[in-house]
């Protein structure tokens, strides 16, 4: 992908994952439009993520907000256009079994987790058609594990899964692609909530994906809607990138 006059939309950007991915696009040329709850951490990482040159509209917000969403894609509008959108914003819901979920807890899990991201990608679907963008959905291992706890997080994760392959191929007349990557377990503040009392300073930083962003933001149009419908762990190495990211 050209990283020339390059404009991306990220979500839960104030820490973590999101703040490693906003910093790799904005590394690579690309004005930012971020987004997170709270304004006073999202104002303090997006001076991080200013480059010479670049632009970052920070706007504060639950994304399960239509206005915020309406906000978030008016200001890319406003960038030129939009190449990339990110949907990082999650929520675990807590830990415990399904059989005593609170019902309302596992609605607003989905609301954030799958809801959202899909009304946000409705709102700028006209921008990414206008660019061939991509669409990359934050996944987790939790997609497929079935882990104890885990029920309502797992279950957002794997409609995410599902809701990514039915949108690369209702998207791919618009040549715009979606792709699902899991990040893999890293030393995060959702992590941490996952596993209360237990140390998980052997969990890698985010930045461990950093080579995953690079290589996939690397690409042509033409060669990341050869990819739309995947599913790629950004701490795994696989066949599909990585010679490709060797030989660059």
């Amino acid at each position: 992908m050209s990283d020339s006059n390059h404009v991306a939309l990220i979500t839960g950007t104030s820490r973590g994952l999101g703040a490693v991915i906003a910093r790799v696009l904005a590394e690579r040329g690309y004005d930012l439009v971020v987004c997170a709850r709270d304004e006073g951490p999202l104002q303090i990482a997006s001076e991080s993520f200013r480059s010479p040159g670049g632009k970052v509209v920070a706007i504060a917000g639950d994304i399960t907000d239509d206005a915020v969403r309406v906000r978030l894609v008016d200001a890319a509008r406003k960038l030129g256009g939009l190449n990339v959108l990110v949907n990082n914003a999650s929520e675990l819901g807590g830990i415990g079994p399904l059989s005593a979920v609170d019902l309302t807890r596992f609605a607003r899990v989905m609301q954030v987790n799958v809801g959202a991201a899909i009304a946000l990608i409705q709102r700028a679907l006209p921008l990414l058609a206008e660019r061939g963008g991509l669409i990359v959905n934050i996944s987790s291992d939790a997609a497929h594990g079935a882990y104890p706890g885990w029920g309502p997080y797992g279950a957002s994760k794997a409609a995410l899964e599902l809701v990514t392959r039915t949108l690369a191929g209702e998207l791919s007349v618009h040549g715009v692609s979606a792709i699902a990557v899991d990040p893999g377990d890293m030393r995060t503040r959702m992590h941490q909530e996952a596993f209360p009392g237990v140390d998980i300073s052997d969990r890698p930083l985010p930045e461990i994906t950093i080579p995953f962003w690079n290589w996939l933001l690397s690409l042509n149009p033409r060669d990341v809607i050869a990819y739309s419908g995947q599913r790629f762990a950004a701490q795994q190495e696989d066949a599909r990138w990585r010679l490709e990211r060797k030989a660059s």
